[in-house]
């Protein structure tokens, strides 16, 4: 969003600031409130057709962090999502842990599953890094259909989230607004790494890894933060993507779920 004439910025914190002008301010919060209030007027395939583009919406933030801010190619994007929705699926039907406590878990998960194919990946780049990460996407989907305790080929159910969905006609209305706000807060979360030192760095690989390594930045560990970042999002889109469908299946997973 483009800044007015006559606006200028003092002190480096206005410079970097995320909402810069009052006006952005009522923009931004228009915006939220009216994606919030149109909702109760939609009809239940419209709340459908929203929440899954906000599921690939927190999804699609991970692979900016990944892609757009560091410059790598990941193809496994959609099995980090499948560990982030299995990792809820299994802790919440099959040892009773609250839903709501299953998301941190979740992302975590997905974030160290980005960061097992990472190691190897991150010390290549160009072709062989796509190829790197496709063998991550048909692994994990693989691995989950061997698996008895996830449902093998059948899948799992997921329990409601309390507090949201009751069985009742208003399911998809709460859902759509905790997806929105998950959104919300993850393209804040995104925003302000991209302008964190550590945006920088990513930014700075993913120009010319050369001149960041003689600039003393380690692009090794930097890479792997920026995969650990994008999958933790992944994992947190594989939360929503579960609870929205109740039951969840290793095919749904699929490479067409990345392209998506």
């Amino acid at each position: 969003m483009g800044l007015p004439c006559g606006t200028f910025s003092r002190r480096y914190e206005e410079d970097v600031a995320i909402v810069r002008t009052r006006w952005q301010w009522i923009m931004m919060l228009a915006g939220v409130a009216l994606l919030f209030g149109v909702s109760l007027a939609l009809p239940r395939i419209w709340l459908i057709w929203l929440i899954i583009v906000g599921i690939y919406a927190v999804g699609t933030l991970g692979l900016h962090v990944i892609t757009g801010l560091c410059g790598m190619f990941s193809m496994g994007h959609a099995a980090f999502m499948a560990v982030g929705a299995y990792t809820t699926a299994v802790l919440s039907a099959n040892y009773g842990l609250s839903p709501w406590l299953s998301l941190p878990i979740s992302a975590a998960a997905a974030g160290v599953a980005g960061l097992i194919f990472a190691g190897p990946a991150a010390r290549i780049k160009g072709f062989y890094l796509v190829v790197s990460s496709i063998a991550a996407q048909y692994v994990v989907v693989w691995g989950l259909k061997q698996l008895d305790w996830t449902g093998g080929t059948d899948g799992i159910r997921v329990p409601l989230l309390p507090g949201i969905q009751s069985g009742g006609s208003d399911d998809y209305l709460h859902f759509w607004w905790l997806t929105l706000a998950i959104v919300v807060l993850s393209i804040y979360a995104v925003k302000n790494i991209q302008r964190m030192s550590t945006g920088r760095q990513f930014i700075a690989v993913r120009d010319n890894d050369l001149a960041a390594r003689v600039m003393g930045i380690n692009v090794f560990r930097t890479k792997l933060k920026a995969f650990f970042i994008g999958s933790c999002l992944a994992g947190v889109a594989g939360w929503l993507w579960a609870h929205f469908y109740h039951w969840i299946t290793p095919d749904q997973f699929s490479m067409m779920m990345l392209f998506w």
